[in-house]
């Protein structure tokens, strides 16, 4: 997720999560944000939980949820964005 500043490549210090339900808030902080470096605005592209049985396979490989920031998952739900700093 790297930006361009000028001839130098910059990482954003700052990641908006938009829920994809509210497209016009991802425009509107699209264009709030779009010669800000430290800020990337992303919509969530996620749908849903990918497994589509409700048991595990026999040998289950991943030992936790992958997802280091679960709480974003509340916030898209509640206030339609998360913001995240990197």
């Amino acid at each position: 997720m790297m930006r361009v500043a000028g001839d130098l490549l910059v990482m954003p210090r700052h990641l908006f999560i938009v829920a994809r339900g509210v497209p016009g808030l991802y425009e509107v902080l699209t264009d709030q944000f779009a010669d800000d470096a430290d800020v990337i605005v992303i919509l969530d592209r996620r749908m849903g939980e990918r497994r589509a049985q409700p048991t595990a396979p026999h040998d289950e490989r991943r030992k936790q949820d992958r997802r280091v920031r679960p709480f974003v998952d509340e916030e898209l739900r509640l206030r339609s964005h998360a913001i995240l700093t990197l």
